[in-house]
């Protein structure tokens, strides 16, 4: 199949207000290439949170701006496009009658960085989609990730990062979530496969470390369950969380943002978005890993990551 028809093949598949949001993000990401601050700032929500790369990097929509402007004054806007094949960028419509808030994940692809990651929420204002939450990073490959880490966490500890402070679970949907993201930590720790796995929607996304990995659940289940069947879990400690409940007259959506220790890779971080079930219950339908790479070290490796991928 052709890249274009493998484009039309997913569009076909959203709902129109599905295809307006992923429009939204494409005019975004275009806006902030040809240095148009007025249009890239008009895809920017009001309460919006923008998360950078590295653990200390958490912007309002007011700081974020600020940053952007001087920079865009110059000509000099950032290029980061969304790969076009049509399958690397997913929008999910929350469950509520509005048609009001999507949640997202892109691949895309920056002249400074090569290859880079979103993750985030979309609200829809009238008749405009614009961003309430968003996640960038840089996801480094499996066979180098060993290395990498280590250079991180010996970069951390020579020079200690800060992460930036977030948001607290302040109503009680968003400290019943918090509540479903520990018991999802606690059962990776203990290996236990049937509590893991029962904390996801049917329909839940998994997206790991390396750009490959984006799996359904039942995909991410038969990865991880040998593992866990095995008695080998992974532990990833939340040392930082922020929780934003989504503008939904359900208040069923749930946005989170986590800053996570691991003994075998150090910093982590977890992104994603929970879900009230008719029942009553919190599951994940999206989680998202990523090893944030220090911006002093940033260049380098991206650099290195698309010198190993030619």
């Amino acid at each position: 199949m052709s890249l274009l028809l493998a484009a039309v093949a997913a569009l076909s598949l959203q709902s129109a207000p599905e295809q307006a949001a992923a429009a939204a993000l494409t005019e975004l990401h275009a806006a902030a290439a040809r240095s148009d601050a007025e249009a890239w700032a008009d895809r920017l929500a009001p309460d919006l949170v923008w998360i950078g790369n590295e653990t200390s990097e958490r912007w309002d929509r007011a700081a974020f701006v600020g940053f952007a402007a001087p920079v865009f004054a110059r000509g000099e806007g950032w290029v980061y496009a969304a790969r076009d094949d049509g399958r690397q960028r997913h929008v999910t419509l929350a469950p509520d009658p509005c048609a009001c808030v999507a949640w997202f994940d892109e691949v895309l692809d920056s002249e400074t960085y090569g290859t880079a990651r979103g993750e985030g929420l979309l609200v829809r204002e009238g008749e405009d989609w614009r961003a309430l939450r968003y996640a960038l990073s840089y996801p480094i490959p499996n066979d180098l990730a060993n290395g990498m880490t280590a250079e991180i966490r010996a970069f951390e500890a020579a020079t200690p990062i800060v992460d930036a402070p977030g948001e607290a679970a302040d109503t009680p949907e968003e400290a019943a979530a918090a509540v479903v993201l520990d018991a999802l930590h606690e059962a990776a720790s203990k290996a236990d496969g049937a509590v893991y796995f029962d904390l996801f929607t049917p329909d839940a996304t998994y997206i790991g470390s390396d750009v490959t990995e984006h799996w359904s659940i039942a995909e991410f289940r038969s990865y991880a369950e040998p593992y866990f069947n095995r008695g080998r879990g992974w532990t990833y400690t939340p040392r930082s969380r922020s929780l934003t409940l989504a503008p939904l007259d359900c208040r069923c959506v749930v946005w989170f943002d986590e800053a996570l220790d691991s003994a075998s890779y150090g910093t982590s971080r977890g992104t994603g978005v929970l879900v009230r079930g008719e029942d009553g219950r919190w599951r994940i339908a999206l989680y998202a890993l990523t090893f944030p790479i220090p911006n002093a070290l940033a260049r380098d490796m991206t650099a290195r990551i698309r010198a190993a991928a030619e």
